[in-house]
């Protein structure tokens, strides 16, 4: 069910009831023949005050909530029109008193309910120029109030339409906003989100790049130092091999900062490893099982990381003396990295406090691949990495 339309169309509605009612009142005042007793003028004013109150305040029982409270103001409304019509002072002018019931009607009432209400008016009013005219005062007062009626019903359905379209367009605006509003949010979520994936990217490239070289740079310093006294030119060679570590350090961040996303100065992966393994100490032995096959840049970059970090903790915490590098082309669509070694092995009872292993499991995880690490039980400990490529 329809409710009577809000805000600039009540008040023009009841503007529009009010209009009618005072115009058929004024009839009386202009009348010079009056059709029934003194004392129905009273009593049609005191009913017709009834109906023009009920009839403006109508939105308090014209609800979609209550429709048993809407039937009865229509029965309530149709109860009154129909004593004031008969009791009218001045026979058949009183009719259009019905036509703001017929424009509530439309708006209020479902079509099958507002069809009655219109069909019981228009009848009253005929049935009262028959009862005192007959038969032929029926039929001129059919064609009269058509005009009347057919006018109100074709004004008020238009009128209803404009209504709802300007309805639906205010409830699509509103919800145009809600929209707007949600994607503004979700634009300022999406965008911190990228900030703190990027971050957290260079925070692993630092991590694994830098960090990697400065530790190896560290240890040939620490030995340069040992060795200075008694050995000078082997110290010599571990500050020359510092320095090219340095280098290497240096080419790695140019790449890092030139190619954010990939490493397409770094040589195949098998290389880049043989390279890698070289500076380790213990220097691991490597071992490629199966067919190098191109990879995508970024699944190389992410395995080259991993062996990085992988031989960082070895040289930094594991006190090894063996250790080995694997990389596994066997299994079609998926490469695996190992890296193990003999030494100490990780304390199960210590809290991790490193981000190296961290920012590793956020790399590998965006390509779709797994970390796993652990000591082994011939002593040591193993990283194993598995992506899809």
């Amino acid at each position: 069910m329809e409710t009577w339309p809000k805000d600039r169309g009540t008040y023009y509605g009841a503007f529009a009831y009010a209009s009618v009612i005072i115009t058929c009142y004024a009839g009386l005042f202009l009348s010079e023949q009056f059709y029934r007793e003194a004392w129905t003028v009273p009593v049609i004013f005191v009913l017709g005050a009834l109906y023009t109150v009920s009839g403006i305040l109508n939105r308090d029982f014209c609800t979609e909530n209550r429709p048993a409270k809407a039937a009865l103001y229509f029965i309530g409304q149709c109860t009154l029109l129909t004593v004031i019509i008969w009791l009218s002072p001045i026979r058949g002018f009183f009719g259009i008193l019905a036509l703001p019931t017929i424009s509530q009607a439309i708006f209020d009432l479902r079509w099958r309910n507002a069809v009655l209400v219109i069909l019981y008016l228009f009848g009253l009013n005929v049935a009262l120029w028959g009862y005192y005219y007959g038969w032929s005062a029926m039929i001129s007062a059919v064609v009269s109030y058509l005009a009347a009626y057919a006018f109100t019903i074709v004004f008020t359905f238009i009128t209803k339409q404009a209504l709802d379209a300007r309805r639906r367009a205010e409830t699509l605006r509103q919800e145009l906003e809600v929209a707007n509003d949600q994607l503004r949010a979700q634009a300022a979520q999406t965008e911190e989100l990228a900030t703190t994936r990027e971050r957290n990217r260079v925070a692993r490239e630092i991590h694994d790049g830098v960090g990697h070289y400065l530790t190896v740079v560290k240890t040939q310093l620490d030995a340069a130092s040992a060795l200075l006294p008694a050995q000078p030119e082997r110290a010599r060679e571990s500050v020359n091999r510092a320095a090219q570590l340095a280098a290497e350090a240096l080419a790695d961040v140019r790449r890092s900062v030139g190619a954010l996303r990939t490493d397409t100065t770094r040589p195949p992966l098998p290389e880049a490893l043989r390279e890698l393994a070289a500076h380790g100490e213990p220097a691991p032995a490597l071992t490629v099982e199966g067919e190098p096959r191109p990879l995508p840049s970024g699944v190389e970059h992410a395995l080259f990381r991993a062996a990085q970090e992988g031989l960082t903790n070895i040289r930094k915490h594991a006190r090894a003396t063996n250790a080995l590098v694997r990389l596994d082309f066997r299994t079609p669509q998926r490469v695996v990295l190992e890296l193990a070694d003999n030494g100490v092995g990780a304390d199960p009872q210590a809290h991790p406090t490193g981000f190296g292993l961290l920012g590793l499991r956020e790399r590998i995880e965006l390509l779709g691949g797994t970390v796993n690490s652990g000591n082994r039980l011939e002593g040591g400990f193993a990283l194993r990495v598995e992506v899809p490529a």
